[in-house]
């Protein structure tokens, strides 16, 4: 025989305690809001650069800015080298794999950027369309003789 207290227990339907789920989902978007990070950080698109088009994205975080377009080399915005017509280096320059002055200024715009909590050791190329590829080979070349070996090449968004 079943006591009483076991049949009334037995009657009563089973439910879902969902108090216990909207405790941990709340945590959860609690979690995720803090954690957010918006992509807002400073960029401007050096004038006379026409950037390829492409459908990637990825976070941005502050980095050494560098512009390649078909008169100079800019980093953080100062001209350190001149280019020939159509945006070609020296071929002298081209032979000897580097160009010193673009190191130097590399490395000089890194030291400011380090300090910053964000800062990554990458550097970001703002290379106009119509360059020829030895010119950004070479730029590319000689900010890794400074340290870097991450670029990101800056690309318009479609």
């Amino acid at each position: 025989m079943l006591r009483r207290k076991d049949a009334m227990t037995m009657k009563r339907k089973m439910t879902l305690q969902l108090t216990s789920l909207l405790d941990m989902f709340t945590i959860i978007l609690v979690f995720l809001m803090v954690s957010f990070e918006a992509e807002d950080r400073d960029f401007i698109l050096h004038p006379g650069v026409e950037l390829p088009a492409s459908t990637a994205s990825s976070s941005f975080k502050t980095a050494v800015n560098m512009a390649i377009t078909e008169e100079a080399v800019y980093i953080e915005g100062q001209r350190v080298f001149e280019l020939e017509k159509g945006g070609d280096v020296k071929d002298e320059d081209f032979d000897k794999g580097r160009i010193d002055i673009v190191v130097n200024a590399v490395t000089e715009a890194w030291k400011l950027h380090k300090k910053e909590e964000d800062a990554e050791d990458i550097v970001v190329i703002q290379a106009d369309r119509h360059l020829p590829y030895r010119t950004i080979h070479l730029v590319m070349r000689s900010a890794a003789q400074s340290g870097f070996f991450r670029f990101r090449l800056a690309i318009e968004k479609e």
